[in-house]
């Protein structure tokens, strides 16, 4: 029994917590009226001031005109308080963003980089000035030995830490505005997106952490097309291993990369620390191609150096026919849909297996 009306309790309780509105409907009829009231009394002393019909209506009314005026001065005190209260808040408001969004009246050094007069700048603290989140320069400024017109701080995962750090570790990092192509740590980077780069041993070290990628970067001596996205990228599995990719190159959706005479469409390319080509994936032939005796279709699936098959086959590839165009081999016959062809770069078929 005790239980019950426990249980009933709580429910009364529960029942009883229903949320209010701060401003019901009632609230903002009252602040209706009073705005029309203030309206009025507005328009009756502009009527006052400038018509001198009025005055000599009010005067020969005076009594019932100075009753309706207190009336309308009265109900027009709500919506003057609170009007009140709100351009105070308004105000408040003004200087808190302008305290969080100062223009530098004299040069000022920040994380390391040298801002000159009329730098705007956002701050998470007012009070902080290393609290910088983004700087907007007058003109091209030298960050770290890259030119750019504006910067935003934020932080990136040190994928170098060691894997057994008892907490994930972040660096420091600065996407960069730049106007023109610049190269850094050996790459070519484009102007149309941020380029970003990591900051190491209390930034001392600045190191490439993605840009796009602009004409003139090549990869196994093969042209990389502009467009395509470069980013600092290290494979770690589940069970703990880590490969040893250090870049990772996602090519533009309609740019074609070769790499060992195979026309690769939009593949995504993991790299070493000195970029040769480790794995590809996503990637599908950009034409019909040829390679031993089997003929693959435009549109057929390649990859090579993915976990699973690289420990028995290194180095090889592995193609994966789609619905509707099957692989042709003089020995092999159709191989459709759902099955797998393992090639050495050769030619050699090493294996053809269901996916």
């Amino acid at each position: 029994m005790s239980g019950k009306l426990h249980h009933q309790a709580r429910r009364e309780t529960r029942s009883s917590m229903i949320p209010v509105p701060i401003f019901s409907g009632a609230f903002f009829i009252i602040l209706g009226l009073s705005f029309l009231a203030t309206i009025a009394v507005v328009f009756w002393g502009a009527a006052l001031a400038l018509i001198p019909a009025a005055r000599r209506s009010f005067g020969r009314h005076r009594g019932r005109s100075i009753g309706i005026l207190a009336v309308l001065c009265t109900a027009s005190l709500f919506f003057v308080c609170a009007a009140v209260v709100w351009l105070g808040v308004d105000l408040e408001s003004r200087k808190e963003q302008a305290a969080l969004h100062p223009t530098l009246t004299a040069p000022a050094t920040l994380l390391g980089v040298d801002m000159p007069v009329g730098t705007q700048l956002s701050l998470r603290d007012a009070t902080d000035m290393t609290s910088l989140e983004e700087a907007h320069f007058p003109h091209a400024v030298s960050v770290f030995a890259i030119s750019a017109i504006a910067l935003s701080v934020r932080s990136e995962g040190d994928d170098e830490a060691p894997q057994d750090a008892p907490s994930p570790t972040y660096l420091p990092a600065m996407a960069l505005t730049i106007t023109s192509t610049q190269m850094v740590d050996g790459w070519t980077c484009g102007a149309s997106e941020p380029l970003e780069v990591v900051l190491r041993h209390d930034a001392r070290i600045k190191t490439l952490y993605s840009c796009q990628l602009a004409a003139g970067n090549a990869v196994a001596q093969s042209p990389i097309p502009d467009g395509s996205r470069l980013i600092r990228s290290t494979t770690t599995y589940g069970d703990g291993l880590r490969d040893n990719d250090y870049w990772r190159i996602d090519v533009v959706d309609d740019g074609v990369f070769e790499l060992e005479g195979l026309p690769l469409r939009h593949p995504t390319l993991r790299l070493d620390r000195q970029r040769n080509v480790l794995a590809v994936e996503y990637a599908v032939l950009a034409r019909d191609t040829r390679l031993g005796d089997i003929s693959y279709p435009a549109g057929t699936a390649v990859s090579t150096g993915l976990r699973g098959v690289r420990e028995k086959y290194p180095g090889a590839w592995v193609f994966r026919p789609v619905q509707g165009h099957p692989a042709h081999g003089k020995d092999h016959g159709d191989i459709a849909e759902g099955m797998s062809v393992v090639q050495a770069p050769d030619g050699k078929v090493q294996a053809i297996m269901p996916n």
